[in-house]
């Protein structure tokens, strides 16, 4: 039987010691099992999650638990939940070098947008806000990302058979370099969440 994860849990300790600098990366598939807590909506639907996690975070927790406990609670905290009322379980993990594991991620999200309900995730968290473009002056539809979910781009509405399918997809070695172009691209531009293997930097799991 899958373990069932909430934001109560506590993460399993890691097989692996924990260590500042390390290049060692999971990319992971898990699911939300009860998505009909989401404005009710998604109701009888497979909602999942790929990832990337750091294999150890301090004090020692394995860090696709640890990730997966952050996130419940951050959603549970903008969508005004009770704690521990939402439930997720691992489906897919899979160990590799920083950008073996972050080029499997980018690759899926990448091929994945049409699947995505970061609209939904938005709008029930009231996220959404009305500004005037500087240029333009006309009003526009933006972002307040104080109110979004953590990793809310990452969410995707999918069978979980065909999920599962595309996360084997995506280590594929042709779709891991594709993956990497991707992940080479963000990080020129600056974009949070590409951390480098072995710098220690931006690889650390904020404690909510």
């Amino acid at each position: 039987m899958k373990k069932i994860i909430t934001s109560k849990t506590i993460p399993a300790k890691s097989g692996f010691p924990y260590k500042k600098k390390t290049d060692d990366g999971v990319n992971y598939l898990w699911q939300l099992l009860n998505p009909e807590m989401i404005e009710g909506v998604l109701n009888g639907y497979d909602i999942t999650k790929m990832g990337f996690a750091k294999r150890t975070y301090k004090d020692g927790f394995d860090g696709v638990e640890n990730r997966i406990k952050n996130t419940l609670a951050d959603m549970e905290n903008k969508l005004k939940l009770r704690k521990g009322v939402l439930k997720a379980t691992i489906i897919r993990r899979k160990e590799g070098t920083f950008n073996q594991a972050l080029s499997a991620e980018q690759f899926f999200q990448n091929r994945n947008e049409s699947a995505k309900i970061k609209t939904l995730l938005n709008a029930a968290t009231d996220a959404w806000r009305v500004k005037r473009d500087p240029v333009t002056q006309d009003l526009c539809l933006a972002t307040d990302y104080k109110k979004t979910i953590g990793g809310h781009t990452e969410f995707v509405i999918m069978d979980l058979p065909k999920a599962v399918s595309k996360f084997a997809n995506a280590w594929r070695k042709c779709n891991l370099a594709i993956g990497q172009k991707i992940v080479d691209k963000g990080r020129k531009m600056g974009k949070f969440g590409l951390p480098v293997g072995n710098s220690g930097i931006g690889d650390e799991e904020p404690n909510l």
